[in-house]
């Protein structure tokens, strides 16, 4: 009984100060301490509810007097736990810094009072153990983020981008709606746990379009849907356009998007990891959409000149590999980059607003800082860069397969993660040796160190971080689903790592005044690349042409309906 009263204490608090707040609109910032009092309530008890689901099975909670297709469940498992600490203290966070930022705003209460009812709705959405429900507080998240991101409604650009955000967001909603309807028709039950076990003992799963090209499995298309769902909400291309509007809504708006409601395609991929263990070929779909989500959106990133848009594309590649994470099977994974990015995301956005807002106030320009090539460099930093960034992984490698032997890093997916633990880590050691040849021994010490912190980072949400959520067996089922054709598995392996050596040695190359000779014909795409890339491959462009052509499009008066019949 202690626990139930635990998770409806993390549920109620949010909700009741949306509305005292909607209530007392001239209370001023006594809205905003009450949401920030409501929010500190609300986690603490999500991390008592995080300790307590660590040692206990899952917490099933039903309302009696409902039948069971419509009552709104509360399951609470580790999953529910972990993402109910996040939500929470990312929203305490936002609260916290709006309480200032808001003051002198014409929507102050209004503000925080759809603020505080997302932070409900999002908790509510992770909790809910009902396919019903949980459409309802999905579809329901899509209003709410309409309603602040048309907070400033004087502004066309702010209008447009929740627009576009809202006829996005309804296509996926549309899609779990339709994968929901199938689960119900084919299984007859709209329970979670139920569903998952009917699935698990059907034997064979029944064919949809059976004798026709497209036969495929129920749980298939299922899951197929849910892919939509997921490219919506955790702004995958093409269906990231409504991304960059995000920056038209206040500050902590974009804060509180960019670091809890773009992750909810990571949480349903997990909510739904039995059925997308028994879909090998959308797991590949996955992998594939998320693999070019995040090469668009890094790359994008990297060209952008304003500090919110490059905030906003990264973003999109960080969600891109969640997504490609979830494809490999690496699903507890993606739940540990969703809590990674969603902090410092949330941290990034507030300190842009705060350094915008500085920058409004202050109109002296930056000191302008001289720097100048470098083009020699320290023998030992060159060779404390090259050592640990080629020989170390592949002794780490050794170690793992030979001495330590644990199992799941026998799985391909694993091998793909521990290949971009390896860019990873040796990325910020070639960004240590291109400085100066200055006291070498500090940059060779900052590189070991840079590599022993992402190492062991990605070693532990491996197998620690992977067994919280899921146990052995379980996750290794996951990461054999996702299996590819070994010849086809290798390839892309060898294929990246030359790829990603090549592109290394030419830019350290140039970094040190050193002369590489590429053809023309690649530098004339690397231009080209760069100046769409900048412009966000005209996507925005295309679709405000298309919003201006249809409001100057002539309506038709009502009167001359008939000399057009």
């Amino acid at each position: 009984m202690f626990q139930e009263l635990v998770t409806l204490t993390v549920l109620v608090p949010p909700l009741l100060a949306a509305g005292i707040a909607v209530l007392g609109r001239s209370a001023g910032e006594r809205i905003a301490r009450i949401g920030i009092a409501a929010l500190m309530v609300s986690t603490g008890a999500a991390i008592l509810t995080l300790i307590h689901a660590t040692d206990h099975p899952p917490l099933l909670l039903k309302l009696p007097i409902v039948p069971d297709a419509l009552s709104p469940t509360i399951l609470v498992d580790r999953l529910t736990a972990v993402m109910m600490v996040l939500i929470s203290a990312v929203s305490l966070v936002i609260h916290t810094y709006s309480q200032r930022y808001m003051q002198g705003d014409q929507g102050y209460a209004k503000f925080f009072a759809l603020l505080s009812l997302l932070t409900f709705v999002l908790l509510a959405l992770v909790v809910s153990g009902n396919l019903l429900w949980l459409f309802i507080w999905w579809h329901l998240v899509s209003w709410v983020l309409w309603g602040l991101l048309a907070f400033n409604h004087r502004a066309a650009a702010a209008r447009l981008a929740a627009r576009t955000t809202w006829r996005i967001q309804t296509l996926g909603d549309a899609a779990l709606l339709i994968a929901i309807l199938v689960a119900y028709l084919t299984f007859g039950t709209l329970d979670l746990t139920e569903l998952f076990q009917r699935v698990t003992d059907a034997g064979p799963l029944p064919a949809v379009w059976a004798g026709t090209p497209w036969e495929i499995d129920v749980v298939t298309l299922m899951t197929l849907l849910l892919v939509v769902t997921i490219m919506t909400k955790s702004a995958q291309f093409p269906f990231h356009v409504w991304l960059p509007g995000t920056i038209e809504a206040p500050t902590p708006v974009s804060a509180m998007l960019h670091a809890g409601i773009v992750n909810a395609g990571g949480f349903l991929v997990n909510r739904f990891a039995p059925l997308y263990g028994m879909a090998p070929a959308t797991l590949h779909v996955l992998f594939i959409v998320g693999g070019v989500t995040a090469l668009i959106g890094a790359s994008t990133m990297l060209t952008q000149p304003s500090i919110k848009r490059t905030l906003v594309y990264s973003t999109m590649g960080q969600m891109g590999y969640m997504v490609m994470e979830c494809g490999l099977g690496a699903f507890a994974l993606s739940i540990f980059h969703l809590c990674a990015h969603g902090l410092f995301k949330a941290t990034l956005f507030l300190n842009s607003g705060s350094v915008i807002h500085h920058s409004r106030l202050d109109f002296k320009l930056p000191d302008q800082l001289h720097t100048r090539p470098t083009t020699a460099f320290s023998l030992m930093t060159w060779a404390t860069g090259l050592v640990i960034t080629l020989l170390l992984p592949l002794v780490i490698l050794l170690l793992v397969h030979g001495l330590v032997r644990i199992p799941l890093f026998e799985a391909q997916g694993m091998v793909i993660f521990l290949f971009f633990a390896w860019v990873t880590s040796a990325q910020a050691v070639f960004s240590l040796y291109r400085l100066e040849a200055v006291a070498s021994w500090k940059v060779s010490i900052a590189m070991l160190v840079a590599l022993a912190v992402i190492g062991l980072t990605y070693l532990w949400a491996g197998e620690a971080f992977t067994d919280f959520l899921y146990p052995a067996p379980e996750a290794a089922a996951y990461f054999q689903a996702a299996a590819w054709p070994k010849g086809l598995f290798d390839l892309f392996v060898v294929f990246s790592a030359i790829l990603v050596l090549g592109v290394w040695i030419i830019l350290y190359a140039r970094a040190h005044g050193l002369r590489v000779f590429l053809p023309d014909w690649m530098d004339a795409i690397h231009g080209r690349l760069y100046v769409s890339f900048l412009n966000a491959l005209y996507i925005e462009d295309i679709l405000r042409a298309i919003a201006a052509r249809r409001t100057r499009r002539p309506r038709t008066h009502p009167s001359q309906m008939g000399d057009l019949q």
